[in-house]
């Protein structure tokens, strides 16, 4: 074999039909070229007029299905006829989310070329004890102008006795980014300060340093919130796993599973109901997702003097006109009841709205959910942030994401589906799974 023939095809620019001496010079094509930077122009343009071919062959299979509903027909030709479309459909929305992840990948390495500013990992490894874990993120804008969901992968400290808690999150920003971004930049520390302050790793213990370090978080946020006068607000779903030690004759070798929800971005674990590989594969929610049309949470909501009331989704609403940023807002309102941020929501008595009483009509305060983790039947976690929810069930979720290979492209599949069936929102995953000694 020709060495040198064989080194330069392993330097290729595909969309350049180039080939580079060495990955330098392919680098320095991809960032200054004016050739590179057309000819990824020209293959996203191609994309998004398949993306639209794609859009109207799914319209045509889904009136001709309901065509064949609607005659009625029940001949084994027309059976047949009709599973051949419901086939023929799912293959065009398979491709269809492949596009936009196409579309996705080209935004943000665009993103990375023009600011110089690293994605996070969308994958990464850790070991706790016995318990090897795997978590894999995807996160993509969508249809949407900006991209308000973000998701955290690196969640590790150390206890003062030494021993390991890991974990993952998933925001989901609104009315700007700077209280997703806060989350991001400062969650992770207060977390590790407020277990790092306890005793021990016990399950009151780890539930008090979460709720000590989401209040933490919130109050600094709107503190800034408070100077800047900015709205901005974010949900957390997040997911811990530590040591199980409070318990005699515990070895470190069992562990907890904790969630802690603050908003609508949601759970959901995956367990076996058997042993068996072959088994079936429930959803096991460990999260339940803060609307404001939830009983409990409307009544916490209308005793504080807000209201709840449905426009287009139920949202949460201020009771009258607020004074905020040097101007009169005559009507606020927020699809969930829970968040972090959201000033005017959290404060409307200091902006002169009347028939509020103090402490929020939105809160921060999450709801946590501790469980014990069984390697044996338990599988994996996934969490999203609404706009996957919305569209896809959990147990669709799980069904998607155990027949992936790996975390990343378990995460990967799940949006593609989900922007597949139609979600316009910014979508989030992360799939955490696990495997013991």
């Amino acid at each position: 074999m020709d060495k040198s023939r064989s080194s330069g095809a392993r330097y290729a620019c595909y969309p350049c039909k180039r080939k580079f001496p060495n990955l330098g010079t392919q680098q320095r094509h991809e960032l200054s070229s004016d050739l590179h930077r057309r000819s990824l122009e020209k293959r996203e343009d191609r994309m998004r007029k398949r993306k639209r071919d794609l859009i109207m062959a799914c319209r045509s299979l889904r009136q001709q299905i309901l065509e064949s509903d609607e005659a009625g027909q029940v001949s084994d030709a027309g059976i047949c006829q009709r599973k051949l479309l419901e086939i023929q459909l799912q293959q065009v929305l398979g491709e269809y989310g492949q596009a936009q992840e196409y579309l996705e990948m080209a935004r943000l390495n665009r993103h990375t070329k023009e600011t110089g500013i690293e994605p996070p990992p969308r994958s990464r490894e850790v070991r706790i004890g016995n318990l090897s874990l795997s978590a894999g993120a995807a996160c993509w804008q969508s249809n949407k102008d900006v991209q308000e969901d973000r998701f955290i992968l690196d969640i590790e400290f150390k206890t003062p006795s030494g021993h390991i808690v890991t974990g993952v999150a998933v925001m989901d920003g609104h009315s700007g980014s700077l209280c997703v971004d806060h989350l991001v930049d400062n969650l992770p520390g207060n977390l590790q300060r407020a277990v790092c302050s306890k005793d021990q790793i016990s399950d009151t213990d780890m539930k008090a340093a979460v709720y000590e370090a989401c209040a933490k978080t919130d109050e600094d946020f709107l503190r800034k919130a408070r100077q800047m006068q900015v709205l901005d607000g974010s949900t957390l779903i997040l997911t811990l796993i530590y040591p199980k030690l409070d318990v005699p004759g515990a070895d470190g070798k069992s562990f907890r599973l904790l969630t802690a929800c603050v908003g609508d971005s949601r759970a959901v674990l995956c367990r076996a109901a058997s042993a068996d590989a072959e088994g079936q594969l429930l959803a096991v929610p460990l999260s339940d997702d803060h609307k404001p049309n939830r009983e409990d949470e409307k009544l916490r909501v209308e005793r504080k003097g807000g209201l709840v009331d449905f426009e287009g989704v139920w949202r949460v609403f201020v009771p009258g006109p607020c004074s905020f940023g040097g101007q009169m807002i005559q009507r606020w309102g927020l699809a969930v009841s829970r968040a972090f941020g959201d000033l005017l929501l959290k404060e409307p008595e200091r902006f002169d709205c009347a028939g509020v009483a103090p402490g929020g009509l939105i809160i921060s305060t999450p709801e946590i959910n501790i469980v014990d983790l069984d390697p044996d039947l338990d599988r994996f976690v996934v969490l999203a942030s609404d706009g996957v929810w919305d569209v896809i069930s959990s147990q669709d979720a799980i069904s998607i994401c155990a027949a992936q290979a790996d975390a990343e492209l378990a995460a990967q599949t799940l949006l593609r589906r989900t922007y597949a069936a139609n979600s316009d929102d910014n979508i989030t995953a992360v799939v955490l799974t696990w495997k013991a000694d």
